[in-house]
């Protein structure tokens, strides 16, 4: 899993703790999950150079939370959790291990729970990635001579 899903994946872990999460794209168009279930998707947008080692990566994020259904009737899963989440880490969020930090951009969350089986967040976000450094040979005996 590539690390700017799997710190999204932790977040909405972080908001949902009981909710299962699928993040591979043929099995939730398959339909091979039960609900309450969140499916998550990351797509890069935009790569620069930021500084002379790190670069600037802008994504997308999709997250999908399924409701269960009860007798027939879907049960909605509240947005709230993770909208408090949100506000109180200030639209930012830090991975665990080797996640990343990223800054969500507040002004491109959307959360869409018109349909009654799901609700729908997309928000676009930000993260710096180090560059990696060349292996450089080091010199470890220097030879002089003298003239004289």
């Amino acid at each position: 899993m590539e690390k700017d899903l799997l710190t999204v994946v932790q977040l909405v872990h972080a908001a949902y703790p009981s909710i299962t999460i699928i993040t591979d794209l043929e099995e939730w168009l398959a339909g091979n999950f039960n609900p309450p279930c969140a499916f998550i998707q990351t797509q890069a947008v935009t790569e620069r150079g930021n500084t002379l080692t790190s670069y600037k990566i802008l994504a997308d994020a999709g997250i999908v939370l399924h409701h269960p259904k009860v007798k027939g009737i879907y049960q909605p899963i509240s947005s709230e959790p993770f909208r408090s989440l949100l506000r109180r880490e200030k639209y930012s969020f830090q991975g665990t291990a080797e996640a990343l930090y990223i800054d969500i951009d507040n002004e491109t969350l959307e959360i869409d729970s018109e349909k009654k089986d799901r609700t729908e967040i997309t928000f676009r976000f930000e993260y710096r990635v180090s560059i990696p450094k060349p292996e450089v040979t080091k010199i470890n005996t220097f030879e002089v001579e003298m003239e004289g």
